[in-house]
């Protein structure tokens, strides 16, 4: 491996570490500066709250439902949404007992919470509080991924990073005009469809907001099925993926959403 390479990918890794420690220290010093009311208050944490049912979830997990209490009154504006990971720790002060977990739905009244397990002990606390935490599942996904993209030896993984680095050009087959199967795409994104489907390793579909990049992807994926090929569509987002499951779905086409379940649409948890 060239010196630029290892130089490029140690350097991404120190600032996702860089990343990674600012934000942890942002919400411990948070944490520590804060009084529990001033925390609710600025919408990183919901205190005084109270596990009033517990549910199987999907792949295994528990799913806690939580509100203030018996009169159940309104919650608070908070940044929690669904999808975002939390730590639920026992009473106002941690008291030995937290968990990790995410947050898959929300209501005004109540939150719901997907953990992996809860422990006996949780039992015995009748008092909860709910803050949010950093997503180092990601982080480690994210130095898994760069490490092995850095070590890669004569596979496809590093024929890719010859391409991605600028070490090497991308090839192409030449262009064809596929069989549209979406009449309502206009000519530039006919184009666009045709250019991705003629790469043999990397194509760019690039506009501004709202010029229907999402709608050329769509047939993009569709015609690569047809041509035998098995398509794996991320995205930067939970949304962004779900984005697309939906627009496949309206076509009526065989897809596989992967990810954790609470972190996706709850519409497209159990389709009808």
């Amino acid at each position: 491996m060239a010196k630029s390479e290892e130089d490029h990918f140690q350097r991404l890794g120190r600032l996702l570490d860089l990343e990674s420690k600012a934000e942890a220290k942002q919400m411990v010093d948070r944490a520590k500066r804060l009084a529990p009311e001033e925390a609710e208050r600025l919408g990183n944490t919901l205190i005084d709250m109270v596990i009033v049912e517990e549910e199987a979830g999907l792949g295994g997990r528990v799913v806690l439902t939580l509100n203030k209490g018996k009169r159940e009154p309104l919650l608070p504006w908070t940044w929690l949404d669904v999808g975002t990971p939390v730590i639920l720790s026992a009473g106002r002060a941690n008291k030995g007992v937290w968990l990790r977990g995410v947050m898959c739905q929300r209501n005004e009244r109540q939150v719901q919470v997907a953990v992996n397990q809860l422990p006996d002990e949780a039992e015995v606390h009748s008092n909860w509080r709910i803050d949010q935490a950093q997503d180092e599942v990601a982080i480690r996904r994210c130095r898994a991924a760069l490490e092995q993209t850095r070590t890669a030896h004569r596979d496809r993984l590093a024929e890719l990073r010859e391409v991605l680095l600028g070490h090497r050009a991308a090839r192409f087959h030449p262009l064809q005009t596929p069989d549209i199967l979406n009449s309502g795409l206009n000519s530039a994104q006919r184009d666009a469809v045709a250019f991705a489907l003629s790469a043999q390793d990397v194509a760019l579909i690039h506009g501004p907001p709202g010029t229907g990049k999402t709608t050329a992807v769509v047939e993009v994926i569709r015609q690569a099925v047809r041509q035998g090929a098995k398509v794996l569509a991320c995205a930067p987002s939970n949304m962004g993926v779900d984005n697309l499951l939906q627009r496949l779905m309206a076509c009526d086409e065989r897809v596989v959403r992967i990810g954790h379940p609470a972190r996706v649409l709850p519409q497209l948890r159990f389709p009808s």
